[in-house]
């Protein structure tokens, strides 16, 4: 079933010093500027367990931790696998020395990648162990029966990993052309003791007592400490520069200028503080960085006045002139990624003898990627250039590109010492990519019975993945010509009709887009889910009801999502007093991740407020490897929520980035905390579909949706103001 030999190059890396070990190897090619996009199948994988010698499971962290905890999610399918505890596996957050190139960490695609592949790699270690333990044993292989922690006969002789491994640094390897092993983890027929368990997140120790596990954290001797300054958007060039006052403040080590990079170098940093408040710079801008443009930019309706938008996402016998039922336009505002913890990073260049020229400390989605963009920045190869991935406190698709990496490479080629680069909290809301604003249209007719019959969904927004600097400029506008994979995430909604057309535009907006929270899919889902609502009202007939209805069958699994949270949000009796409210909606992300949301609300006249009391979500998660994080992860998604749908507002004028911090920027505080009731569908049938960013989707929504049935008022725009009711 498997072969076995030795593997020089692992232990080379120092990964397989001794012990036994599973590999996939990879064959595609990554894009040289765009974002690492490797995932395993099941014959490619990126996934590597080990038992070594005394039995301890060894394994490399696939995935980037920024709070979802799927590496743990991962260990507990690996641990089924190989019949021990997740709390026996040693996991190991590798560099980009240690292991061939990796996937960012994005798109709630962790556990729907990586599980199976891991799980495969896993079973084949489990089943090349079985064969050393026949040997062992003097048995046929049939013989040889699972036991915790190793095999034993029916006669009970048994024999634990470690009698198996020896200090060689064997190697099992599994062959394309071979059978995949029985899959412990996706057996719906095996009872588990790992995978459907809750179970502590691997590393929550060091976490909860203020272990080393950030970049801050990381210890460096003899390292300076920088800054670059950083423009309101990266198209900036620099109009005007005065540093006069720079060589004045005691412990500034250097002034770096390098076209339009200007940073500092110094010994402490509070001198770095003290320095870049002496740095004046004006900028030259491509376009004015105010409301009123961004509004001009996407304005939907003078779009489809005009024509055709550019994407054509569906058209199925449109009819431009039916009898509108429902004629709605949503606006959604810039929303930042308001990450808590401040990004960092720390260079270091060493000698041409070294085993790596370059050494970055840093918390990144893609590490890899910051290989590659290192490489680019200094002329170096990509393997004289090492990552060492630390934990994020936040990430969210904000954390993908080159940016306070660059800071620190270049500040330390400078001096020729390491360099630590510490963003202030104004340089978070500066310089860190926001989620586009966007304009939506949407009109619905429906026929006698309340069937819908015309569905036109169009809208406006800026670019997402083929944002600015994400690829060579001279590659953007070929990109362009496809449709971006974030702008055209939640477009088509789950409801049935014979005459449909979705369409819509991307822009370049005149701050710095990207990645944010489920991309476009809760702006697109805010505005369908509350479209279809409205019709409800104006039909009269109950939300859920009609929703399932128009569905016509082709969801089943959003259709129960819908109805179980009807039933969850039953439990709990809304006062029939003035100002109570409960709306439903619900949401498909990535064609793959179902859910629904109920929310009830009191909209306080007498305060003038809009107070969330209560949020219900029944989410179809497909296999639940581990309930206790995927409520954490839903738990995140709906306070999330009511910061998109009532409190964050991204504030731009006169040129520049407004919002600069937490006063300035609201996001959810424990008094806008509501009680919350979470129905974890579990389908052990079929592989996990991923929860890090699914319920945003559906709860701004369903919030609106509330706020329509307490007060008669259908909130049009995001985040949704007290005043505007």
């Amino acid at each position: 079933m498997v072969s076995i030999s030795r593997r020089n190059f692992l232990i080379a890396t120092g990964w397989v010093a001794a012990g036994v070990t599973g590999v996939y190897a990879l064959s595609k090619h990554a894009v040289a500027v765009a974002p690492t996009i490797i995932f395993p199948d099941e014959t490619s994988g990126a996934a590597w367990v080990q038992i070594r010698p005394g039995g301890v499971c060894h394994m490399f962290f696939p995935r980037v931790d920024m709070g979802q905890n799927a590496n743990s999610g991962l260990a507990q399918i690996v641990a089924e696998e190989l019949n021990i505890d997740v709390e026996d596996i040693q996991g190991v957050q590798p560099s980009t020395s240690d292991v061939p190139p990796l996937a960012v960490t994005a798109g709630s695609m962790s556990m729907t990648a990586f599980s199976r592949p891991l799980a495969i790699a896993a079973a084949t270690l489990r089943e090349g162990l079985r064969d050393r333990a026949a040997v062992k044993l003097g048995e046929p292989v049939a013989a040889v029966l699972d036991d915790v922690g190793g095999f034993q006969t029916s006669d009970r002789r048994k024999v634990s990993y470690a009698d198996l491994v020896d200090d060689t640094g064997l190697v099992i390897e599994r062959e394309s052309d071979q059978a995949v092993p029985a899959l412990y983890a996706f057996d719906s027929g095996r009872q588990k003791t790992q995978v459907g368990h809750p179970k502590s997140p691997l590393g929550i120790r060091d976490l909860v007592t203020g272990g080393r596990v950030y970049t801050a954290d990381v210890p460096m001797t003899g390292v300076l400490y920088g800054r670059a300054v950083q423009p309101p958007v990266r198209s900036a060039q620099i109009a005007s520069l005065d540093t006069s006052g720079v060589a004045e403040v005691r412990g500034v080590v250097t002034l770096v200028e390098e076209g339009d990079f200007v940073g500092v170098v110094c010994t402490t940093p509070r001198a770095v503080d003290k320095a870049i408040a002496q740095i004046q710079v004006t900028w030259d801008l491509q376009q004015p960085i105010t409301e009123e443009e961004i509004s001009r930019l996407i304005d939907v309706d003078g779009k489809m006045a005009a024509g055709d938008l550019e994407h054509i996402l569906q058209d199925k016998a449109h009819r431009r002139n039916a009898d509108w039922s429902v004629d709605l336009r949503f606006d959604v505002q810039v929303q930042t990624h308001a990450a808590q913890e401040p990004r960092a990073a720390i260079a270091r260049f060493n000698d041409a003898g070294a085993d790596h020229r370059l050494e970055i400390w840093t918390g990144t989605q893609d590490p890899f990627g910051m290989q590659r963009f290192a490489s680019m920045d200094t002329g170096l190869s990509e393997s004289d250039v090492v990552i060492y991935l630390q934990r994020l406190g936040g990430g969210f698709g904000g954390r993908e590109h080159y940016e306070v990496e660059r800071d620190a490479v270049r500040l330390a080629r400078a001096v020729g010492r390491p360099v630590k680069v510490q963003w202030t909290r104004a340089d978070e809301f500066m310089a860190s990519r926001s989620r586009p604003a966007s304009a939506h249209r949407i009109r619905i007719a429906s026929d006698d019975q309340g069937n819908l019959t015309d569905w036109w969904y169009g809208y406006v927004t800026g670019h997402v993945v083929f944002a600015r600097e994400r690829l060579p400029g001279w590659l953007l506008p070929v990109a362009r010509l496809s449709d971006d994979s974030g702008v055209v995430k939640g477009a088509i909604a789950p409801y049935q009709a014979p005459h449909q057309r979705v369409e819509c535009e991307d822009v370049d907006l005149p701050i710095d887009l990207g990645v944010w929270r489920s991309l476009n899919g809760a702006s697109a889902i805010f505005a369908i889910e509350s479209a279809m609502d409205e019709l409800a009202v104006l039909q009269g007939k109950e939300p859920v009801a009609f929703k399932i209805a128009q569905m016509q069958g082709e969801q089943p699994r959003l259709a129960h999502c819908l109805a179980t949270v009807r039933k969850l949000s039953a439990k709990r009796r809304l006062p029939e007093a003035a100002g109570y409210g409960r709306g439903f909606a619900c949401g498909i992300y990535d064609g793959r991740c179902f859910v629904a949301v109920s929310a009830d609300v009191f909209v306080d006249e007498v305060n003038q407020q809009i107070n969330v009391l209560h949020l219900c979500c029944a989410q179809d998660v497909g296999m639940a490897v581990n309930p206790d994080q995927l409520r954490a992860q839903i738990e995140s998604n709906l306070v999330w929520s009511i910061g998109m749908a009532l409190l964050e507002r991204f504030e731009v004028a006169d040129n520049t980035i407004q919002s600069s911090n937490f006063d300035n920027y609201t996001i959810p505080r424990m008094r806008n905390m509501p009680t919350l009731d979470i129905d974890i569908i579990d389908q052990p049938n079929l592989p996990p579909t991923g929860a890090g960013e699914v319920a945003l989707v559906a709860g701004p929504p369903a919030i609106a949706n509330a706020i329509r049935d307490a007060s008669g008022f259908r909130a049009l725009s995001l985040p949704i103001r007290f005043a505007d009711i």
